[in-house]
């Protein structure tokens, strides 16, 4: 089976839209940077997420210098929904998030490499799966709705993926060990740019047992780039 990384993606705020990547960095923490900022809700210290505060997906973040592993996160400039800028690291931006999610809200990062994750690092999404998905429901399941680090281009019948959790992919140079399925949710649906609002897309995934995609923990740090060559091993 003849697999290759066809995009890499790095979410610099956690809930906000991210940036596809020619390169990145990885390690067993994932990709320095990766959801390394989030907002916090004041009231109870919980990062915000586009579950409860859906505008947070009308967002666009990007890093102004290049995270690296080990070194304090940079500041992140973001992309309000009207088209204002705010960095993370200026104390005026927590208001103009706060305006926007009608709740008091303000920006932490996270420098201990471990990032804020609903749950692990790595997230991988094959392209036949997504073919598999627009044939079999007719609806556009864009990647950008399901916000993967990496896009593994592969032609297979049906959904590949699924059946990896407990066996490993060697990427590039790099063994990682795939953990379990994506659990899918509300955020799947909700609208970003350019995307609009599309409830069937989970409705559909839910039918077929809720998740999308896998989670995955890489054994070494190195680097993967656009076009590294992939294989899946045996479990």
């Amino acid at each position: 089976m003849s697999a290759r990384i066809a995009a890499l993606y790095r979410h610099a705020v956690k809930s906000m839209g991210g940036t596809e990547l020619a390169r990145v960095d990885v390690g067993p923490a994932g990709i320095p940077g990766d959801r390394g900022w989030a907002l916090r809700e004041t009231a109870t210290g919980r990062p915000a997420s586009a579950k409860r505060f859906a505008p947070l997906m009308l967002c666009q973040a990007r890093y102004v210098d290049e995270p690296s592993a080990g070194k304090p996160l940079p500041p992140a400039e973001v992309t309000l929904p009207d088209g204002a800028l705010a960095r993370t690291d200026d104390a005026r931006a927590n208001a103009l998030l706060s305006r926007l999610l009608g709740a008091e809200v303000a920006f932490a990062r996270k420098d201990d490499g471990a990032g804020h994750f609903d749950d692990l690092p790595l997230h991988f999404l094959t392209t036949a799966t997504l073919a598999a998905m627009r044939t079999e429901t007719g609806l556009d399941y864009d990647v950008r709705r399901f916000r993967p680090n990496v896009l593994i281009e592969l032609t297979a019948p049906g959904r590949p993926e699924d059946a990896w959790p407990g066996a490993s992919l060697r990427v590039g140079s790099i063994k990682v060990s795939i953990l379990k399925p994506v659990k899918r949710c509300v955020m799947t649906t909700l609208p970003q740019p350019p995307l609009p609002q599309e409830r069937g897309v989970l409705a559909e995934v839910l039918a077929r047992g809720g998740a999308l995609g896998v989670y995955g923990e890489a054994l070494a740090a190195g680097s993967w780039s656009v076009g590294d060559p992939i294989d899946v091993l045996t479990k």
